[in-house]
Formats: C-alpha cells, sequence, structure tokens
C-alpha cells in the first residue's frame, strides 16, 4: 500500500494528522480550546515558539523545537495554536501547515519527510509526548530527521516535538525500573535525542496562586460568573487531580456548572 496525501488540501487547511493504517495524512477540522493569547503564565515559552515559527514562515533562520516539562502547562496547546496565530497574522506572506504523527507511528517518517520536501509548502511536523523506548526500533529514525540524515536539512520542514520529562536527558523515574545496562542506554538515547534539537523550551509547574488566577481568567473567557464556593471547589478539583496546571484549570471551568450563573 503506497503512502498518499493529496496536496490540494494544503491550499485550504492548516491541520492535519497521520492515519498510520490508511498510510495517509489528512486534514483535521477542530476548533482550539484555547488561543495562544489566553495560555498563561508561559509568557517567556510563548516568546520563543511564536519567534521560531514566523522566522520560519520568513524564511529566516530558524529551528527543530523540543517542548520538555510539567505536564498540562501548554506544550501541546502552544504549538497547535502557534500555528494559527502566525499564519493569521503573516497570512499575506505564506503560511504553515501542521502535520501530527502519532508517537507509535514513527516508521512513516521517511516516506512522509521525503513527501514533503518536495512541496512547495512549509510544515511543521509535530510529535506529541515523544515515546523514548530501547525497544522502539524507529526511534533511532526520528533522531536522524531531526539532525543526522539526507533530508534532515529540508529547508521546508522544522519538528516540533514534546515530552513530559522534567529533563529528557536526566530522568531518574523513568530509567529507575531498568537495569543498569538497560538505563545506561536509555540515557544515551535521551542524551542522543535533546542534543539534537537547536531551541529546548521548558514548562514548569503552577503553584496555588498561579492556578485561581488561571481559573477566574478562564471563567471570563467561557463567560461564567463567579460564586462564592469558587476558590474552594478549585481546589478541591485540583487535589483530586493532583496538579495546579493550566489543563487542570481549564478542565475546572469546563465542568462547572451553569447553575452557579
Amino acid at each position: 500500500m503506497n503512502f498518499f496525501i493529496d496536496k490540494k488540501n494544503f491550499k485550504k487547511n492548516n491541520y492535519f494528522i497521520l492515519l498510520p493504517y490508511n498510510k495517509e495524512v489528512v486534514p483535521v477540522k477542530f476548533k482550539l480550546k484555547v488561543n495562544f493569547d489566553d495560555i498563561l503564565f508561559v509568557d517567556r515559552q510563548k516568546e520563543l515558539i511564536l519567534s521560531n515559527t514566523k522566522n520560519f514562515i520568513q524564511n529566516e533562520s530558524s529551528n527543530n523545537v523540543l517542548l520538555w516539562g510539567a505536564s498540562g502547562m501548554g506544550k501541546s496547546t502552544l504549538v497547535r495554536s502557534v500555528v494559527k496565530k502566525t499564519n493569521l497574522e503573516l497570512r499575506e506572506k505564506s503560511k504553515i501547515n501542521l502535520i501530527e504523527i502519532p508517537n507509535h507511528s514513527l516508521e512513516l517518517l521517511t516516506e512522509i519527510i521525503y513527501f514533503l520536501s518536495k512541496i512547495d509548502e512549509k510544515f511543521i511536523i509535530f510529535i506529541d509526548d515523544v515515546l523514548i523506548k530501547n525497544n522502539n526500533p524507529y526511534f533511532n529514525t526520528l533522531k536522524s530527521f531531526v539532525e543526522g540524515s539526507l533530508l534532515s536539512n529540508s529547508q521546508n520542514i522544522r519538528f516540533y516535538v514534546t515530552s513530559n520529562l522534567r529533563h529528557i536527558s536526566d530522568n531518574q523515574d523513568f530509567l529507575k525500573n531498568e537495569n543498569e545496562l538497560l538505563k545506561k542506554e536509555m540515557k544515551s538515547n535521551l542524551i542522543s535525542l535533546s542534543d539534537r534539537f537547536a531551541l529546548w523550551i521548558g514548562f514548569y509547574d503552577n503553584n496555588k496562586e498561579k492556578y485561581i488566577k488561571t481559573v477566574k481568567y478562564y471563567l471570563k473567557i467561557f463567560k461564567k460568573n463567579e460564586n462564592k464556593n469558587l476558590i474552594k471547589e478549585a481546589m478541591q478539583w485540583s487535589i483530586s487531580k493532583g496538579s495546579y496546571s493550566g489543563r487542570t484549570a481549564l478542565q475546572f471551568v469546563s465542568n462547572y456548572s451553569d447553575e452557579n450563573k
């Protein structure tokens, strides 16, 4: 079965996903839950990814990006939303297409990159929560395409990859259940992948104060009123989730009853 992408879709769509079993890249229609400007307490991270993405679309110096760190703090949302923001701001000059590749489908990278490198469009290859395992036969494929392959210098393609590892090259919890030989191999793999990304963007946990501010901000966005029990309910929600993250705040607000208006 041959790999398939319909080039005509790139003219009228910006978001795509790989269907690995069909070996096909298809357009996706979806609405962002939160826009780029509404992701809070990651100002420096937003500045870095926006600048890099604008440089890419304007044929200036740009890099492959590794977004790493605390879960639920906006890594994936930033990648998806920066495409929309950049395309809106620079619509008269050019545009970027995002292609999401499931992290268990890296075996198709060669065909995808080869095909895209011949198209007069710009592409972000997005791999969310990358799997880094010694028994993953396609781990080296990803490494080589970020840097090292004949195709890794494709001027119309950049990789934006996320990982929840707090430091992708030194995470003891990730390694603790492996024997010493496998630990060394895993750490070597982690380091060799992370070192191939010129731009690292780190994300860190919110504290209670930032969490409550985020909850109140999202209440305004979703036009929900604050009642006297808001903070108590928001804190109970965060305890049940074990997190003060932006994702936790958004989930709380999404579930906040209209009866509280």
